[in-house]
């Protein structure tokens, strides 16, 4: 009895169990449904991040192209119209006759030297010159006239023998002069040139300093701004999923003001962080350009010391010239020494006086000659400007002291400026494309905002060595600009070497260049999906802007130029289901790593 009591009792708690979980059937059903609802509805309002979001594409068009080469050089005068004028003779400037920035035309006087010695030479053979017509007239009227005609020969051949003696000891000083400042000149320009060396040394060293400081600021401040966008992505994504918790209830409001506050520093942080790139930058390139602007002053200062060192140099041809002078005026005592002697003989030869007559008759022919050339010895001190032009340049003043040696010194420089034109030197990489007569569009400091046109009229066929870097110069006629130009001023010509139209091309910055060449990424939708292709490509020209493209992609497609880190992945960029669990963080990976 007791056991089927308990058998009784087993089977009625059997039922009461089964009969409540028949209750919780439905339940549980229910919930289901209410959470695939509650899903639904999140899902639809919380879509998944578009893949193409953060991407930047471009279509493969056609367009024109303009190749261009592009090379820096200075205003300069044409052939023939720029001029370095100097006496031929050694004197003092007695009167100038114009100055810096004054227009001269063709003939005009600008400076005379103060020469008394060669017009003194021009007044003794003058007297010379008469003196001996005299003579000539005293020999042909007769014997009567022989005795005073032979003691005038004596007398002038006396003067003449005086002259050339004072003649000798003034070419003797010169040269003694020459021989000690040709020496002191040497050593000035000597010790001139090792300074500005040194100079050019230390300039050289501050300027591969300056380089070393611009990389490490700059790298620092791309660390920084790494650092603070990494913190700004990551305060964005602890706002977003405070933001969700709160909708759920699961946090407070107070967390996600504190998330937002964070995250808005952070932004500002990025953004300081980018301003503060451009400064160092600024900075670190005005700092560059100062210490690269010091050593060309520099190195111009050794250029400018070699010339003088060279031109001190040159002296020693001076001290030839003077010595020659010495002897040319040593052989001309000796003549006019054996002319006197011959006057005097000439008193005891009077059955000679046919003779006497063609002598007398070839010394007045002498002493004109002798007049023409000292004639010609005066008209070289008065310079004339053999050009019509502005004056550029004037390298004594009046009352300085002109030395002329084996060539002319340089007194003053005249160039005609509406015959200016642009000389630039184009690399040897370059030279290939230019031609005559292509157009080019010039640029100058002094006008920033003015664009001259011209055309290529010269192109060297002589290389000229720059900094170790191989150039050609180009000559550019500019036109229609007279009076705004001027000679040295610093241009940048921009030549136009050749034009393609109706032609294939992309952006230039979608062209990868690697070891197997040039290649883009084409952007294709595979099975609805956005995937990136690499495609190797063929390349045309270029005008910096845009590339050509030979073969390997088609009008039409699509390539990328930049894109996020996570496009094309296939992940969700949205929010996190609020009923599963958060997704993974990928942590990021670190500069350099």
């Amino acid at each position: 009895m007791a056991t089927m009591d308990s058998s009784a009792a087993a089977e009625r708690v059997r039922r009461r169990r089964a009969r409540k979980r028949a209750r919780m059937i439905p339940t549980a059903i229910g919930a289901v449904v209410i959470i695939g609802i509650g899903w639904f509805i999140w899902d639809k309002a919380h879509p998944a991040a578009n893949p193409l979001a953060d991407m930047i594409t471009a279509k493969v068009t056609r367009g024109n192209l303009v190749e261009t080469v592009t090379a820096t050089g200075s205003v300069t005068a044409q052939t023939g119209y720029e001029v370095k004028i100097g006496p031929q003779l050694t004197g003092i400037v007695k009167h100038l006759y114009t100055d810096i920035g004054k227009h001269v035309t063709k003939g005009q006087i600008i400076a005379e030297l103060d020469l008394p010695d060669v017009v003194a030479n021009l007044a003794a053979a003058q007297a010379n010159l008469r003196d001996s017509q005299v003579k000539y007239a005293q020999q042909v009227s007769g014997v009567s006239m022989e005795r005073v005609q032979t003691a005038a020969t004596i007398n002038q051949a006396r003067a003449t023998e005086m002259h050339s003696i004072a003649s000798l000891k003034q070419s003797q000083a010169d040269l003694s002069q020459q021989e000690q400042q040709t020496p002191a000149d040497i050593n000035k320009a000597e010790t001139g040139l090792s300074s500005a060396e040194a100079d050019m040394q230390t300039a050289q060293a501050n300027k591969q300093q300056a380089d070393a400081n611009a990389s490490s600021q700059i790298a620092t401040a791309n660390e920084q701004l790494a650092q603070a966008q990494a913190n700004a992505t990551n305060s964005s994504i602890q706002l977003k999923r405070q933001q969700a918790l709160l909708a759920q209830g699961f946090v407070a409001a107070s967390v996600v003001d504190a998330a937002r506050a964070t995250d808005a520093v952070n932004q500002s942080q990025v953004a300081s962080a980018q301003q503060n790139i451009r400064i160092v930058k600024q900075n670190v390139n005005a700092g560059v350009q100062q210490a690269a602007d010091a050593l060309t002053s520099a190195q111009q200062a050794v250029r400018a010391a070699r010339a003088s060192l060279a031109a001190a140099k040159a002296e020693t041809y001076a001290v030839t010239s003077k010595q020659m002078a010495v002897r040319q005026a040593q052989a001309q005592l000796v003549q006019d020494t054996a002319a006197l002697r011959s006057a005097q003989a000439g008193i005891a030869n009077d059955t000679l006086k046919m003779q006497d007559v063609a002598q007398a008759q070839d010394a007045a022919a002498q002493a004109a000659a002798q007049v023409s050339y000292n004639q010609a010895q005066v008209a070289k001190t008065i310079v004339r400007t053999p050009i019509s032009g502005t004056v550029l340049q004037l390298a004594a003043q009046q009352g300085e002291t002109l030395a002329a040696g084996l060539s002319a010194p340089t007194l003053i420089i005249v160039a005609d400026l509406s015959r200016l034109q642009i000389d630039v030197f184009v690399d040897e990489t370059d030279i290939g494309s230019v031609r005559l007569g292509q157009r080019a569009d010039v640029t100058v400091d002094a006008f920033p905002n003015m664009v001259f046109h011209g055309t290529v009229t010269k192109v060297a066929s002589g290389s000229t060595i720059q900094q170790g870097v191989i150039t050609y110069d180009v000559a550019i006629a500019i036109t229609g600009y007279v009076g705004l130009l001027k000679p040295d001023m610093t241009a940048t010509a921009t030549i136009m070497t050749g034009r393609k139209s109706n032609v294939v091309v992309v952006p230039s910055e979608a062209v990868k260049v690697g070891t197997r060449g040039s290649s883009v990424s084409v952007l294709k939708m595979v099975n609805g999906v956005p995937e990136q292709t690499t495609v190797h490509v063929k390349t045309g020209a270029s005008d910096g802007v845009n590339t050509e493209i030979l073969s390997g992609v088609n009008e039409g497609d699509t390539i990328v130029l930049a894109s996020g880190a996570s496009s094309l992945t296939g992940g969700r960029r949205g929010p996190a289901s609020p009923f599963g669990p958060a997704p993974k963080k990928t942590p990021a990976k670190k500069k350099g790593g």
